[in-house]
């Protein structure tokens, strides 16, 4: 056979020998075992040879004219083919030094002179396999995120290419950067510690790190790989990490102000307090509530009534900055929470070591003082007044729900009292405000009398533009006040304990709706109801829903109940063992306006959750915001991972429902598909849009009718 490349599907061997009868028994025993053989009679012609014809294995003499052996290999895998074909010294020479200079040139394996012809082809065969495997494993490895360096005992790294001579690091694919250029030299202390315990344990070992240069996020996994040394798999985490620093934000900041939020109060105060206990010290809390400002937020809008909130936020920051000295504090979980917003105008301050109530009142007058001054937003220019409650520990509690609980009522008193000032809390107040007090008794005898109303929102499924279900939506038309806004009647339900009849009532209504809707047309939609603190912890929230499903005789697995961040968290144990009964009846359990509250996600993993529903203040922006669209993003990219369905609420135009499209959000609620509607409106609605559906297979039946 002529040395010409090899017909297609047989292994090609290269034989390099100057001794023409070697080369013509090594030619006849392979081809007649099914390889094609070329043959080269010295090193120069070799090297050529297996340029032009890049055989899948080479057979070298060690000597040959012109070239040996052994430089021929050295040369061969100097080439990027050439290091991954396997290369078989033959020699003649079986000293141990020649074995070994065979190897350090990048040598596969070597076969000793004379040569026992029965198991050559066999010999050759098993390093084809043995070099596939390896080209494999070194092809996965590469695909790998992971970049792979192995470490001695005192964290050097092996140079593992190839032609390195240490067979220990010959599986793995070379790496242009040096582990010392990822690895900052100041944490070497803590990488030896590691390593020790790799090798100490068998245990991987985990590290987190950035790169030298502190722009990456590093992960680094130590596992023992001998006695002596240990493998480190390093990965890239910096966008986990940064999507676990958008999902902190999102659960620990406000995102209008940038503030911490009512869950780092809690964390703080809880620290706060333990502090004070040791130390017997005192501190203060202000709960700060802004006078009449829904009245600029409903007049002029939200846009005006965001860009006012975040002055005041400002402001308030100015006068309570770390340099005031009430504001010191030791305890390092402190930092940058002396400040909070608890949601929509109200903002909390933290006092610590307060020595005598003159030294609070002298912040709390320069608050007033300096909110009084005019603001400007869009041309427009505002006096805003604060009413602020002080609340001291520990004589006004010894919790932060009961200290947030007594300043809150001061607060209420000092609005009371004519606003644009401060009260602290006494131990005999018990009228929050008349107004308060004339909403609980009109509350009590509306719902004796049955005065409330429930409207029905649709939700809309995004592949299938069908309506799958609506949410339950409380609706009070008082005689003499007209429509009163659920956000005005449902704290003074929730603080009175009237919301534990009233909820009842609106799961009792819900669900015989659900039974009528069952038989109807309109097939078996789902209904969802919001559940109250109250109602969760009352111990009366299993029985109550079990009642309304017998007596209605309505579908559990059509039942939903809406449930808020926060209130999941306040007692995280009682509130699985809830969640989980109310599973047991077949129902879906929803976290209502999730992003606004303080959910852990190392605690969401363990409720028994099937939807989340982001809060209307994300999506209203999201398609202008690249803030509000990261944390959709974010949002939606978790649920899929906890395998959770996602209804976005308030969606009002096509650029929202685009980007939600796009991001892969199940469900839609909000006034782009429809308003709230009553029971005949909803019905009306949703047999127009099934025709319009029908039509062109994406019905946006916009309703117009009156109603809140």
């Amino acid at each position: 056979m002529s040395n010409d490349v090899a017909m297609q599907g047989n292994p090609l061997v290269l034989i390099a020998d100057d001794d023409p009868t070697t080369r013509l028994i090594m030619r006849e025993t392979l081809e007649q075992a099914g390889f094609d053989v070329i043959e080269a009679c010295d090193g120069k012609a070799a090297i050529e040879y297996f340029e032009s014809t890049a055989p899948n294995l080479v057979l070298l003499d060690v000597d040959m004219p012109f070239l040996d052996g052994f430089t021929v290999c050295q040369k061969i895998r100097e080439s990027e083919t050439g290091r991954k074909t396997p290369v078989c010294i033959v020699t003649g020479l079986d000293d141990d030094q020649s074995i070994q200079h065979a190897f350090d040139v990048g040598a596969t394996d070597f076969v000793s002179k004379p040569i026992a012809w029965p198991i050559l082809s066999h010999r050759v065969r098993y390093m084809l396999r043995a070099s596939d495997t390896l080209n494999e494993i070194n092809g996965l490895i590469s695909a790998l995120p992971d970049t792979i360096y192995v470490l001695d005992k005192d964290g050097q790294s092996y140079d593992n290419s190839d032609d390195s001579g240490d067979t220990r690091t010959s599986a793995l694919p070379t790496i242009d950067e040096s582990f010392e250029d990822i690895f900052p030299s100041n944490e070497n202390d803590q990488l030896l510690e590691y390593i020790r315990r790799a090798l100490a344990t068998s245990e991987p070992q985990v590290l987190e790190h950035t790169d030298a240069a502190g722009t990456t996020h590093l992960e680094t996994r130590l596992i023992a790989r001998d006695e002596q040394s240990v493998l480190a798999i390093v990965r890239d985490v910096t966008e986990r990490k940064n999507t676990e620093s958008q999902i902190y934000d999102l659960a620990f900041f406000d995102k209008l102000t940038g503030l911490p939020n009512r869950q780092r109060f809690a964390m703080v105060v809880d620290s706060i307090i333990q502090a004070a206990h040791r130390n017997q010290g005192q501190f203060a809390i202000l709960f700060i509530d802004l006078d009449r400002f829904k009245r600029i937020n409903d007049t002029l809008g939200h846009s005006i009534g965001d860009d006012l909130l975040k002055s005041v936020a400002m402001r308030l920051e100015e006068c309570t900055r770390s340099s005031d000295h009430l504001l010191h504090v030791d305890d390092g979980n402190f930092e940058g929470a002396r400040l909070a917003r608890l949601g929509g105008d109200e903002f909390v301050v933290i006092l610590p070591d307060v020595d005598c109530e003159d030294s609070v009142s002298a912040v709390a007058s320069r608050i007033i003082s300096s909110l009084s001054q005019p603001f400007s937003c869009e041309g427009y220019q505002f006096v805003v007044t604060p009413s602020i409650g002080i609340a001291i520990y520990p004589q006004d509690g010894d919790t932060h729900d009961e200290l947030l609980m007594n300043a809150d009522s001061a607060m209420y008193r000092a609005k009371a009292a004519g606003r644009n000032n401060y009260q602290f809390y006494s131990g005999t107040m018990k009228i929050r405000s008349l107004f308060r007090l004339d909403m609980e008794n009109e509350l009590r005898h509306a719902i004796e009398e049955e005065h409330f109303q429930l409207y029905y929102q649709p939700k809309v499924d995004l592949k299938t533009w069908e309506i799958v279900g609506v949410e339950a939506l409380l609706r009070w038309n008082h005689a003499e006040r007209g429509w009163i806004s659920p956000a005005d009647f449902v704290p003074v339900a929730e603080e009175s304990g009237l919301i534990l009849s009233l909820g009842t009532w609106v799961l009792n209504n819900a669900c015989q709706q659900l039974r009528l809707w069952q038989d109807s047309d309109l097939g078996p939609l789902s209904i969802s109801v919001n559940v109250s603190p109250q109602q969760m912890y009352s111990g009366d929230l299993g029985a109550a829903v079990t009642n309304a499903l017998k007596t209605s005789g309505a579908r559990a697995d059509k039942l939903e109940l809406e449930i808020t961040e926060g209130l999941l968290m306040r007692d995280v144990d009682a509130t699985i063992v809830t969640l989980k009964y109310l599973k047991k009846l077949g129902l879906s359990l929803s976290i209502d306006d999730f992003g606004t509250g303080y959910s852990s996600l190392s605690y969401l993993k363990r409720f028994p959750i099937d939807v989340l529903k982001i809060d209307r203040s994300f999506v209203q922006d999201l398609h202008r915001d690249s803030d509000d669209a990261a944390i959709c993003a974010a949002i939606l990219a978790m649920a899929r991972q906890l395998d959770l369905k996602v209804v976005a609420e308030g969606v009002e135009l096509e650029e929202q429902l685009t980007f939600l499209q796009q991001h892969r959000c199940d469900q839609i609620q909000g006034y782009l598909f429809s308003k709230p509607l009553t029971i005949p409106d909803f019905e009306s609605f949703a047999r127009d849009h099934r025709v319009s559906r029908n039509q062109d297979e994406r019905g946006i039946v916009q309703f117009s009718g009156k109603g809140p």
